[in-house]
Parts: C-alpha cells; structure tokens; sequence
C-alpha cells in the first residue's frame, strides 16, 4: 500500500491541475462594515469534511463537492458563523458563493472549524499571538511576499529588534550577536553551515518554503539554553487546500555594475555553483586544478527560476498532502573596496583601495509531505540547500613594511555551502486531553573553501611588479573543509485538566518533555605558500607565467606547508551532546490570568580536539545546567493584554572560538582560546500589547538582560595584534524598550473594489555595559593570552542604541479580489555599533549607522502575478570607523548597489 500511495504522488506531482473536478465552488469572505477581505476564514460543507480557508485576498475555493442541495457555512474568530441554505449543485456547476461577515457578540463555543487556517496570514499570527501563553513575535508568508522579502535573513531582521549584521552572515537580536541566538526548522535544531558561526545563514532558506517565523526572545522550558538574544524558529510550509503548480521567472541588475570597466572572477568555479576542487599531495610538481590569473566574465542579468507545487490525496480514512518546490538564482555584484589599519599614533600600516567582484547562486529542493490518519499527523522534510559565492578583490596601496605606495593584494575565493536537513515529526491524539508530539531529524553540513588564492606584490609599475619577500605566506593557496552532522530528537506528553474559563478547552496544561541533540564536527585546513628564491617583475595580470611547474623544477620557488615540504593539515574535531528533560505547566488562575512555569534540567558534554602550526590539545567540559523559566499573562479586557516573562539561560563558546587556530584575512588574523568558559544568562521583559482590530496591534515591551562571563572578540596584546576571543569580564548587562505599530490607515470599499492603506512599524531603544577586566583573562589563561584595554568598561558588541523598521503598503483588489495590485515602501534603520573594543592608544572599531529603503510592487490578474522591486535605493556605504583619540579613520568601506529586478510567474 506504502509503496501505491508513493506512486501516485510521483505521478501526479507532473500533472497537477489538469484533471480537475466536475463540481466546485468559488468565492469571497469579508467584513459587512469596512469591506475589508478575511484571510484564513474556514469555509466548510455542513455535514461533511469538506472544507478550505481563504487565501490572501480573502478568496477560496471548494472542489470535490457531491451534487444536490448542500449548506454552506463561513466561520472566522471573533465573527458571527454565517450560513447559505439549500445551495443546489449540478455536474458541471460552478456557482459563487461571497460571504459577508459580522463581528460576534457572542462566544463561538460550538464552532469547530474543519479546516486549519493557514498561519501564513498577517492577521492570523496576530490572533495566535494575542492568545499564546508565551512571548512571541511572527512574520507569515503574506508580509514575506508583500515586502518582496526574498530569506528567512531578511525576513527575521523585520521584527521588532532584530537586525542583521554587515560583514558577516549572522543576525543581531536586541544588540546580541550570533553567539547568543539559536536557529531551529519545525522546533528542531538546525547546524551551523560555516566555521565562522553558531548559527546555519538563515539566507539559505528561500521564503518560497517558509509558512511562517516565529521569534522568541524569552526563555521558556521548551528551549534549548543556548540563546541568550532569540530563537528563531522557521515553520515550513505544508501543503491544504486545492492543487496548484507554479512556475515562476524573475530578472534583475545591479545598477553598480555600470561602474565597472569590466567584470573578473577566479578561475575555475562555473555558474552554477556545484564545484570543488582538491589539492595536490606532493609538494615536489605543481599540480593544482584552476589557475592564477583572473578571468574576465560576461555579466548577465540576474535570474531566478522556480518550480513549486502542491497536491492533496485523499483515501478511505486519511489524507496525504504533498508540497514540493525547486528553486535556482544568482546574482552579480561589484562595489569600490576600502581596507586601513592604523595605530593608536594614527599611524596608517595598511591603505588600499580597489574593487570587489561578486557572484553568487543558491539552488533549493524540499519536499513536504504531511499525512493525517485519523487522530495522527505526520510531517515529512526534507531539503537540500546549496549555494556558493565567489569573490575577487583586488586592492593597490600602502602596505607597512612592504612598500609606500604600489604594493597589492589580490584575493579570489570560492566557498560552497551545502546543507541536507531532514526531519520526520507525529502528532498524536491519545486520549481526548492528552497528545503527544515528536520530532527526529538527522541534518548534515558541508562547507568548503577550495583553492583561495591569495597574491601581495610590490613596488614596480601598475602592470608589472615583485612578489612580497618578507613572509612565505604573502603568495599563497588555501584549502579548507568543514564537514557537521548533527541529530536531534524531541518527545513531549500535553496533558489538559480542569474546566476553561468562558471558551478556553482546559484550566491547565502539563507538558513533560525531552528534547537532546549529539553533533560532530570536522574541520581541516592547509595552506601552500609560495616561498619566492628568484625574484622578478612580473606581470599583474599573468601570475601563471611565474608560479607553474617549469619554475617550480627551475628553483624560483619552492612549496611550503607550515614550513615543511610536504602536506600537512591543520585539523580540529568538535563534540557536543546536549540531554534535557523539562516540565512546564499552563494554568489559568482565573478568566484573565494565564502563567506558564517551566524548569529544564541540561546536560552539555563538549569536547574538542586540536592540531595546528600553533601547537595540539584537547579540552572538554560537563555542565549541568538548571534552567526555570516564567510567563505571565493578564488580559486587560478583550483587547490587550500585560504580560512578563524571565528566565536563566546560558551562553557556550563555539568550536572555532576554543581551537588553537589560526585564520588569516588581508589585513588582520583571528585565533583561537581553548581557555573559553560558558556565560550565564539571566532574562527578564515586560510587555503592554494593545489589538485594537483582528489585523491591528499596538506594543511597548521593556527588557533587561544580566550576562556573567561574557565572550567577546578582541585584539590580542601580541606582536601580531591578532584577533581572539575570551571572556573579557564578570559582568555584562543590557536593557532597553521595543515599540511596534500594526495600523489600517485607510480603507475604502465597493461592490466592485476595495482599497486599503496600512502601516507597520517598530523601534528598539537600547544601552548596554559591560566590565573589561585584562588581569581576569591572564589568569583564566594561565599567562597564554594577554589584553591591554584602554578602559574598564564598555558596550556590548553588536549592540546598536537604535533599530527602526517601517513598511507602508497600499492595496487595490477587484474582481471579488481575483485581481490586485499591491505596492509597498520599506525603510530600515540601525545606529552605530560596537564592531572591536580598543586597546592600548587604539580606538574601538564601530560600524557607522546604516539605512536601507525598498520599493516593491506586485500586481495579480487571476493565475498571473507580475512583481517589480527596487532594493537599496539609498545605496548608503558600509563603512566602520575606528575611534583614535585624535580622529575617527575609516577602516573599511563598500556598498551593495541598488538592485532592479521584475518577475512573472503562472499558478496553474
């Protein structure tokens, strides 16, 4: 049987929408009094299961429909339940049917709604979160699509105090950096694709695949104890209602290509980003699989294909939903680069400028199936996730003991992301009060840097100068693999008692739960440099006619690894297991006082173990960890709510933090401290939220959050200045308000159309402190590891005073809104923020205040949709400051470019 129902799914995937029911209903919901369309409105046969929710302009339609004189009913919370009498169907009728809905004034206690509304919709997971017993925030699929949001990235950095953060891939969450924030898919963890992070890129993640994102800044017992800023839960999109394929194109352009003469890339990687590249074994030929000398590309305009599709199977007692999508885009890029280092003395070591070259792709697959048997549900994903970027940056200038003036850098460089995430998770209704859900998954990562070349050349002429002498590394090829495999396992019981207050199902909930994760990760890493022995002019664009086999045979050079001559990798292995039961009850003490209490008992074993030029070691720790946590709800009246929550968390340091590892930018290098420890967590927030209309929300939260042993980056007091980590003090804090607006403005309607002005809009006003103690890492240490602060104490890193978010979107719809156009205006706004804290006479390094504002349109004519989008119109430069006690010097600067880009797409 298992393997019919296979069949038939593999079958009809190719042939959706072309066998379509002879008998079918059609139509549209929404309020009596403004005329505004209901999204997520249950529209159901009486007496059957047959049943579907409105979509996005508030349309719905009803197949497979039995002939003869049915009743059709239209539910939706906080509405009157309408009802249409003896509605008469013949074969081949397709009849609209349009509901208009009242406000209730009563409680909808014998309601039950067939359909599940799909929590996609803005006014949907406005509802969920007015009702939740926990603090949350959410961004569906409807804001993703109006706001031209194109990742889960983009997506999160919408909601209240959530920002990302410029040169590096991770999200900042009230002034809290990668460090501190945990990412999950369906409430189960996902891995890190990068050695960088904690985190997986949340990029990677297209909204095509996405229902919704929840952020929950506040710990509760269900959370895993590692976050201290969010978790980030993405909910992935499950298929209901009718069948549909979607075919879609979009094209795009960078409007700062214009300023480029011409467009070079690395050799070797193609175009659609699915390459590798191994490097040679025996140092004694030269033998490595791409060249040197950069390759002059076409640019075309950028393109993005997708494929998606759903499908609902139904059998005798159960129901098989099917969603699959495939997805591949890329996109150019180029801007002007700026690189410095300077000193305290505001002695300039490093100036270049010159030019940075971008392409990148992601390509998509996921499959969704979700089958509902009688009282289960099973949900199946699985998704394959794979990008790569390449970039080439080639700067000339002042470099500190190489040349004055007329020294470069060139680096190009390949890395691959390749991420497979898997999950099967049950949903089961025991008895009538009790259910159990779980959850395994099995996720494996691969992330690759292939053959970065990197050249430093000086003096001569623009076109032909000497390679760098004074180090071996200068000229060199660098190779690295990352690979992680991680399983997770969730198990809970729900168990609800006692008789609800007005039209709650239950007085309490208890929850007994365990949840635990075992993660491996491997990492390897070797660089060739080029130690030149018979220096000449060479020219800038022909590296190959110096570094080839002939001169390697000629003595010009030779081929060193960590000064040997043959191939030696620099390796950390990492472990982490992760065990945690927790227990936490939902109890209403009274019609408007809801409180969750939770505890979670911990266990983290972590382990890591380290070969490099640095020296080898092993570390490991055991830490059991008891984690309560508590929220509160009050409803004020029916319309808001005062609600509290708090909870301790910890902080772990990451494996790349706690290797004795070396990482070499072009003007800086980061190492590891094995001497890392946990910090500890202590969070609190109160929070007023007003809902003055089902899609209206008006919020103030007040948050505060005590950080003990925090972990911070910053320059070692070395005679190399490197970068490290450690924990820099015994006490941190930050506290600060969050605004947020969700307002109709305007609403306009008629038989015929209705327009409708809306505006949301948040802010995030924070301070922050922390103690910067140098005597605290010597001894923590043991002397390995040295600072020399300019001060005692200090921001946060990542954390910026202020973070604003507004979007403005109007909407026209017609046709019993089979028709619409929609246009929307997004403006963001981060303040600077603390990149590096100083040292010594040195300032800290600070990224400058940035804002971005957006344009996007998107018109739909039935099965059509036609978008338009204007990103970056601002175009503002990326840049960070160091502040010197004489003069603040610009240490880097780029910027994106304003992106144009058009789409069309067809539901069949």
């Amino acid at each position: 049987m298992t393997k019919q129902v296979f069949l038939v799914l593999l079958l009809n995937i190719s042939f959706l929408g072309l066998f379509a029911q002879q008998t079918s209903i059609t139509g549209n919901v929404k309020d009596v009094k403004i005329g505004e369309t209901l999204i997520g409105a249950s529209i159901y046969v009486e007496g059957t299961t047959i049943g579907t929710v409105t979509d996005f302009d508030g349309n719905y339609t009803l197949k497979n429909i039995p002939v003869g004189t049915i009743n059709l009913k239209c539910s939706f919370i906080s509405y009157e339940t309408v009802t249409k009498k003896n509605i008469t169907l013949s074969e081949g009728d397709i009849p609209v049917i349009n509901f208009e809905m009242g406000t209730s004034s009563v409680e909808l206690n014998d309601v039950v709604v067939i359909a599940k509304a799909k929590r996609e919709s803005a006014l949907v997971l406005l509802m969920d979160q007015k009702k939740s017993a926990v603090m949350k925030q959410s961004i569906g699929a409807q804001q993703l699509a109006t706001q031209g949001i194109s990742d889960a990235a983009s997506a999160a950095s919408k909601i209240t105090g959530v920002s990302k953060q410029e040169g590096n891939k991770g999200l900042s969450v009230r002034g809290l950096g990668d460090r501190y924030n945990t990412s999950s898919l369906n409430g189960l963890p996902l891995p890190s694709n990068n050695a960088e992070y904690k985190n997986i890129e949340l990029g990677l993640f297209s909204t095509d695949i996405i229902e919704f994102i929840d952020v929950e800044k506040v710990p509760t017992a269900n959370l895993y104890g590692d976050f201290a800023g969010a978790n980030i839960n993405i909910v992935s999109k499950v298929h209901s209602g009718k069948s549909y394929l979607k075919l879609g194109l979009k094209t795009g352009y960078n409007l700062n290509l214009a300023d480029a003469d011409k467009f070079y890339l690395g050799d070797g990687p193609g175009a659609l980003g699915f390459d590798n590249f191994d490097y040679p074994q025996d140092l004694s030929t030269y033998d490595f699989e791409t060249n040197w000398n950069p390759e002059e590309k076409t640019v075309y305009p950028n393109i993005e294909l997708k494929l998606s599709g759903g499908k609902t199977y139904k059998f005798e007692n159960s129901e098989l939903n099917a969603f699959a999508s495939l997805s591949f885009d890329n996109e150019y890029s180029y801007s002007d680069y700026l690189e410095r280092k300077v000193n305290g003395s505001d002695y300039v070591r490093a100036d270049v400028r010159g030019e940075k070259y971008n392409y990148t792709t992601q390509s998509t697959g996921m499959l969704n199936l979700n089958y509902n048997w009688k009282k289960n549900k099973f949900f199946f994903n699985t998704i394959l996730l794979n990008t790569s970027d390449q970039m080439l940056r080639e700067v000339r200038g002042t470099l500190f003991d190489l040349a004055e003036v007329g020294a470069l850098v060139r680096r190009s460089e390949y890395e691959r992301n390749t991420v497979w995430v898997n999950q099967l998770l049950g949903k089961h209704e025991l008895k009538e009060k009790m259910d159990l859900n779980w959850g395994i998954a099995f996720n494996k990562v691969n992330n690759i840097v292939p053959d970065r070349k990197h050249n430093t050349m000086e003096n001569g002429t623009d076109s032909e100068k000497y390679f760098a002498t004074n180090d071996q590394a200068n000229n060199n090829r660098y190779f690295h693999d990352l690979t992680e495999d991680e399983f997770a396992a969730n198990l809970s019981v729900d168990y609800q008692f006692g008789e609800g207050f007005a039209d709650e199902d239950y007085k309490g909930k208890l929850t007994l739960a365990y949840s635990g994760k075992y993660k491996t990760r491997a990492f390897e890493a070797t660089q060739f440099n080029h130690k030149i022995k018979e220096n000449r002019l060479v020219n800038v664009g022909d590296i190959d006619s110096y570094f080839n086999n002939d001169n390697l045979q000629k003595g010009l050079f030779d081929l060193k690894v960590l000064s040997s001559d043959f191939v030696i990798l620099s390796t950390y292995d990492g472990e982490q297991v992760i065990n945690a039961g927790f227990a936490s009850l939902e109890y209403n003490l009274s019609p408007r006082l809801l409180a969750l209490i939770g505890v979670r008992i911990e266990h983290v074993f972590q382990k890591i173990e380290y070969k490099t030029a640095l020296g080898e070691g092993k570390e490991d720790f055991n830490e059991l960890n008891v984690l309560p946590s508590l929220s509160l709800k009050y409803a004020l009246n029916e319309k808001s709510n005062l609600r509290f929550a708090s909870g301790i968390t910890y902080t772990l340091p990451q494996f790349k933090e706690s290797a004795l590892f070396l990482f070499e930018g072009i003007t800086d290098v980061i190492v590891g401290n094995p001497y890392l420890t946990p910090s500890t967590n202590y969070n609190g927030e109160i929070k007023w939220e007003f809902f003055p209309k089902p899609s209206e929300l008006i919020s103030v939260a007040a948050f505060g959050k005590y950080i003990v042993d925090p972990i911070n980056k910053f320059v070692r007091a070395s005679a190399g200045n490197e970068f490290t980590y450690a924990n820099t003090g015994d006490w941190a804090y930050i506290y600060g308000v969050e605004l947020e607006a969700k307002k109709d403005i305007l609403t306009l309607s008629s038989d015929h159309s209705t327009k409708k002005l809306y505006l949301s809009a948040n802010l995030t006003l924070m301070d922050s402190k922390q103690e910067l103690d140098q005597d605290k890492i010597i001894e923590q240490t043991k002397g390995q590891f040295n600072a020399n602060f300019n001060k005692n104490e200090e921001k946060l890193q990542g954390a910026a005073p202020l973070i604003g978010n507004a979007n403005m979107t109007y909407k026209y719809s017609w046709a019993g809104g089979k028709k619409s156009v929609t246009s929307s205006l997004i403006y963001t706004y981060v303040s600077d923020r603390l990149s590096l804290i100083g040292y010594s006479s040195l300032g800290n390094q600070v990224d400058k205040a940035r804002q971005t504002l957006d344009f996007v349109m998107r018109s739909k004519i039935k099965q059509w949709a036609l978008s338009l989008s204007a990103k970056n119109i601002l175009n503002q430069d990326i840049e960070r400051k160091q502040e010197n006690a004489s003069r603040d010097w610009i240490v880097k600067s780029y910027n994106k470019g304003v992106k144009l880009s058009v789409g069309l797409s067809y539901t069949f």
